[in-house]
């Protein structure tokens, strides 16, 4: 016989947006059951940057930074080009000044040169950028002893649990009673059923339910079903597989998102991977306003596409979008690896001669020609792109517009390292209202929440990189939504 469990709260996923819903809901006196998928707590805040954004916080005060929320939110939609949703990104920018001071507050390990304006995304106008100085986990040295002390009282943890289905909708009645529905009509979910470590399943009966299971940029056979044909590259973890996403659509609701996924421009993959890329902090240097570039950048075909200088990364990664299988690929020379600054910061010399002796994304060859047919490049083309290059340097008038010109590339050998337009979060997912209700086929369920990457990256930042746009929602989101289920007058936002 199939068990069954009761408890006021079910929290699916125990990440960025999971882990302070449960902490706030518990705070609020909820019996609280946290389902989680993996063998630890913390999601992608293991392995994500982590970069908050706010207008009109006490740092910014004291560095004599005039921002505000509306000045975020106005910046926000320039960036994403009106393309994200202008009522939770006002929710969001409303909530994310007392997000940064909760977190610091908390003891958060705030990086001495934040805010600032940051680069690898589009920039903001103003720096509202801010970062821990060790990257996500600085987040989770905050979240993570709350949670445990959460966890001593009436939270409960259950790891190596998948959550398989939310159980059977019904129509909600006026109870009166705080945190569950009051609008007779209303479609709700009873619970949800997972199944154990040990592959039994288990139904959990619940008041209300937070998803928060993160997307799908771990998962390279979804990932291009939800992204209107995209493939999958990045460093996301293999557990985001998108199966909180699924699970809802099988209960009625609908994705979407699917037409905005723009890429990272770059990153390289592990060896011996079809999709899986190094780590972020691994990725080569491509980001003008850190580095200039003294390499080119051409396409599967041996063409260049793109200024390598261009200031707008959107720009960059809009180009990429419009390449071959979202490949590109970096060529130089002898002359260059010895003379300009690492392309590969993290890497050292003998890594790199590793890499070059038997990783496949990494060519080098003593003549054009036979790196071109190496990296599966045309050799004239090839031949081409370079000899038009060089005579742009020796005249200082590039064709694509580029401005750093440094030296012709003209000594072997010469190299090529493939590079791809990557991703670590997932641009569709789950449409929620205003009250970031799951909405349903009639509407939004009473009930069942979500917050965090299972709404859509591009929720928050449309078809572009906004950035603090998806951690701090996914902290200020999760707080609000334990609170509302605790039926708290009051949330973070407010304070």
């Amino acid at each position: 016989m199939q068990r069954t469990t009761t408890t006021d709260l079910v929290v699916v996923g125990a990440g960025t947006a999971g882990l302070p819903a449960a902490i706030e809901a518990a705070a609020h006196g909820l019996r609280v059951t946290v389902v989680e998928k993996g063998d630890r707590p913390g999601g992608t805040l293991w392995r994500s940057w982590a970069q908050l954004s706010a207008g009109g916080t006490a740092l910014q005060r004291a560095k004599g930074i005039r921002d505000s929320p509306d000045l975020h939110f106005d910046d926000v939609m320039r960036i994403s080009r009106n393309t994200a949703d202008p009522e939770l990104v006002r929710l969001a920018v409303d909530h994310a000044p007392a997000t940064i001071e909760w977190l610091m507050a908390s003891g958060f390990d705030m990086d001495p040169d934040a805010p600032a304006v940051l680069h690898f995304h589009e920039p903001y106008l103003l720096p509202r950028t801010y970062w821990g100085r060790d990257a996500g986990r600085s987040v989770l040295e905050v979240l993570l002893p709350a949670f445990e002390k959460a966890c001593a009282g009436s939270v409960t943890l259950a790891l190596g649990t998948e959550l398989v289905a939310f159980r059977t909708a019904e129509r909600a009645v006026e109870t009166g009673k705080p945190g569950e529905p009051g609008e007779p009509g209303e479609v709700r979910v009873a619970g949800v059923t997972v199944r154990d470590p040990d592959g039994t399943f288990r139904e959990i009966d619940a008041t209300n339910v937070i998803l928060t299971s993160g997307g799908y940029a771990g998962n390279p056979e979804l990932f291009p079903r939800l992204t209107s044909g995209a493939p999958l590259a990045g460093p996301a973890s293999p557990g985001a597989e998108g199966s909180g996403i699924l699970a809802a659509v099988d209960a009625g609701g609908r994705v979407r998102g699917q037409d905005r996924f723009l890429p990272t421009y770059g990153g390289v993959l592990r060896s011996g991977s079809t999709w899986e890329t190094v780590g972020l902090d691994d990725y080569p240097a491509l980001t003008p306003q850190a580095r200039a570039p003294w390499e080119i950048h051409v396409n599967t075909r041996g063409e260049r596409f793109v200024a390598e200088d261009a200031p707008s990364v959107d720009d960059r990664e809009n180009a990429l979008l419009a390449q071959p299988e979202l490949k590109f690929w970096v060529v130089y020379d002898a002359a260059i690896r010895r003379s300009a600054p690492a392309l590969f910061p993290t890497w050292d010399e003998t890594e790199l001669d590793r890499a070059f002796d038997g990783h496949p994304s990494f060519v080098t060859a003593l003549d054009l020609t036979t790196l071109a047919r190496a990296a599966g490049m045309d050799p004239g083309v090839l031949a081409d792109t370079v000899a038009a290059y060089n005579t742009a340097v020796a005249s200082g008038d590039d064709p694509f517009g580029r401005a750093h010109l440094p030296a012709p590339i003209a000594e072997p050998p010469y190299y090529a390292v493939l590079n791809h337009g990557t991703t670590l979060k997932s641009p569709a997912g789950l449409a929620v209202d205003s009250r970031l209700r799951v909405i349903g086929p009639d509407g939004p369920f009473a009930n069942l929440w979500a917050a965090g990457e299972v709404i859509g990256g591009s929720t928050l930042s449309g078809k572009s990189f906004v950035s603090g746009m998806s951690v701090t929602p996914a902290l200020g989101f999760g707080r609000m939504l334990g609170r509302r289920a605790a039926g708290a007058t009051t949330d973070p936002g407010s304070m």
